[in-house]
């Protein structure tokens, strides 16, 4: 117990001290003393690094901004959000920064500088935001998805997401390597049955709400992590011994839809607009 205590903080006390690690990395430690306060708005150029293409527009990115500051403040558990600003930063300590990188990483620091405060709010109350790369070409609702308490969260035609390179992709399994997948996190799941593969229920945007596989019925979502798809947006094919499914977009299809967000800053939108399209019935408001 005591260890994991010590564990834990020292994780926030490396979280505290990142935005100060980074910009030493980035300007040099003149640029930051260490006796500058550290606040939650510094947080937020990490986050959006970690998340979104840094080719992408400067108003595509700033959208990003907004909804990490969003979900950053929505999170009444500080341990969560600590958690993944820490997978943030791993995630650039990765990259090695230098020459290019670095300058678009000032461009999202910049985005985030200038988005400063704004957060998206439902009736007044902040929200948690959901983001994916790529749609199946229509955003899922989230009322359909989660539930009464999601119905913020609206479907939203995506056209220009059909236009991405990453739009299709094709993961084949074989029987055996299928079952061996599975049965890493379900023991009792066999497929030797009759039943073999079946897409029970699909959403309204067309991703797989129910799947029977073998003795056992799924959710999309769950046999998107377990055999690590692309999407839950799939059709499924059996040929002998090997299974393919066809998947359609990238991630779970809920919220913005960063591609096409990508699109509408490209048309001239700023990233006021592009939340909003996303985003009916919210509203954007000074945190």
């Amino acid at each position: 117990m005591k260890k994991e205590k010590n564990s834990g903080i020292l994780l926030i006390l490396f979280c505290l001290l990142l935005p100060y690690l980074l910009t030493v990395l980035i300007s040099g430690r003149k640029a930051c003393p260490l006796s500058r306060q550290i606040d939650l708005e510094e947080y937020i150029p990490i986050l959006a690094a970690a998340h979104i293409n840094w080719e992408y527009e400067k108003e595509a990115i700033k959208a990003q901004t907004v909804i990490e500051r969003t979900n950053l403040f929505s999170k009444n558990d500080s341990d969560e959000a600590m958690k993944e600003i820490y997978h943030a930063a791993e995630y650039l300590k990765k990259k090695k920064m230098k020459g290019e990188q670095l300058k678009q990483f000032r461009q999202v620091q910049k985005a985030a500088a200038e988005t400063k405060g704004k957060v998206v709010v439902f009736q007044n109350e902040i929200k948690e935001l959901p983001y994916h790369p790529l749609s199946k070409g229509k955003t899922r609702s989230g009322q359909e998805v989660l539930g009464e308490e999601f119905d913020y969260i609206a479907s939203v035609e995506t056209p220009k997401d059909i236009d991405s390179p990453l739009y299709v992709e094709g993961c084949y399994f074989s029987i055996k390597e299928l079952e061996k997948k599975i049965k890493e996190s379900y023991p009792a799941f066999s497929m030797a049955t009759e039943t073999g593969i079946e897409i029970g229920k699909t959403d309204s945007a067309g991703y797989v709400m129910e799947i029977r596989i073998g003795n056992q019925v799924f959710q999309g979502e769950q046999i998107k992590e377990l055999l690590d798809l692309p999407s839950s947006c799939f059709s499924v094919q059996t040929s002998q011994d090997q299974v393919r499914f066809l998947c359609q977009g990238i991630g779970h299809g809920m919220g913005m839809s960063q591609y096409t967000a990508q699109s509408l800053a490209l048309e001239g939108k700023d990233y006021e607009q592009i939340l909003k399209y996303f985003f009916p019935d919210m509203q954007i408001q000074e945190k």
